[in-house]
């Protein structure tokens, strides 16, 4: 039976809460490394929350810390209003691991009917499920296939099915789209989209900045264990400076001129051209002039920041070694 407690901060429902959560690994010879540290965090319900960092910054430390597979070495954590030392909230969570291992001499129903299993379901209701999942994820079609014969892409695929076998109200994905082709990934999004539109919660942990950007509603940015900033995506990538940005491409010398001219700042992203205005209307004349020049405009807005600026400016340019490594 699921338990009825809700924990609710400012009439708002959460799924995961921690305070000051720390772990400490014992790495032999004396030596302790630092996995993360003071850790405090709050995922309400209902939203996708990123966590993001670089290699050795804490994010898989920190997941196997909310799925129970470790424990901390000080603070606290509650998944779904129950202390992650408890085993019952379990039942209620999914969880898709980088790079899913699966038996290969498996379908994808054989595989999905195992895990069902595991969780005391079975019979036509079961059968239902796995039909339904299958059809989710696109691989109805593809459903005799073994698991030896699977692209990286099935693998993930039938990795989210599985996850989702218990119909969980939480669901954990560590790197999704990692390895996936872009249609691949697009598929990914599109069926976490689709998640959180029936009321799941998903905790996304992933350095792929570009697949989180339009996903995820808040995002947590982590550097060698500790918490460096935190907030919605809109609020993180907001510019300081009320700035209206013109990108285009396939643009000629003597347009490219005028328009150098005209803008307050002017920069190269790969083959895209991005001007920066003080004001709207000189933007926007600006848009005007590249379109009669026969220029491929893509962009007129308000300018905003990419996840990925907003990442190096937190955590820099900083290498990982060996050691923050074992960390996660």
């Amino acid at each position: 039976m699921r338990s009825q407690r809700v924990w609710e901060v400012a009439d708002i429902a959460l799924a995961i809460r921690t305070e000051n959560l720390t772990k400490i690994y014992d790495v032999g010879w004396g030596r302790q490394n630092m996995g993360i540290h003071n850790l405090s965090l709050e995922v309400e319900e209902g939203q996708v929350f990123g966590l993001a960092g670089p290699n050795g910054s804490g994010k898989t430390t920190t997941l196997k810390l909310l799925l129970g597979l470790i424990f901390p070495t000080s603070g606290t954590a509650e998944v779904l209003g129950e202390s992650i030392s408890s085993t019952s909230y379990k039942a209620r969570v999914g969880y898709l691991p980088e790079g899913p291992y699966f038996y290969e001499h498996l379908n994808a129903p054989e595989l999905l009917r195992m895990y069902g299993t595991l969780f005391g379901l079975g019979g036509p209701p079961l059968e239902k499920r796995i039909q339904e999942l299958l059809e989710l994820v696109d691989m109805w079609d593809r459903r005799e296939y073994r698991v030896a014969n699977y692209s990286r892409g099935m693998r993930q695929r039938v990795g989210v099915a599985q996850a989702l076998i218990n119909d969980p109200d939480l669901l954990f994905f560590d790197e999704p789209t990692s390895g996936l082709d872009p249609i691949g990934a697009k598929d990914i999004r599109e069926v976490i989209l689709e998640l959180r539109d029936r009321g799941k919660t998903v905790f996304l942990c992933s350095h792929l900045l570009k697949e989180m950007e339009p996903i995820c509603d808040n995002i947590v940015i982590l550097a060698r264990g500790e918490l460096i900033t935190r907030g919605s995506i809109e609020e993180l990538l907001k510019s300081d400076e009320a700035q209206y940005r013109v990108e285009v491409r396939e643009i000629d010398d003597a347009t490219l001129a005028t328009l150098t001219e005209r803008a307050q700042k002017l920069m190269w992203l790969d083959d895209t051209c991005r001007a920066l205005f003080d004001d709207r209307a000189q933007a926007f004349e600006a848009a005007t002039m590249l379109e009669d020049a026969g220029a491929r405009l893509l962009t007129v807005g308000p300018d905003r920041r990419t996840l990925e600026e907003v990442f190096i400016e937190a955590v820099g340019e900083e290498s990982t070694d060996a050691t923050d490594l074992q960390s996660g």
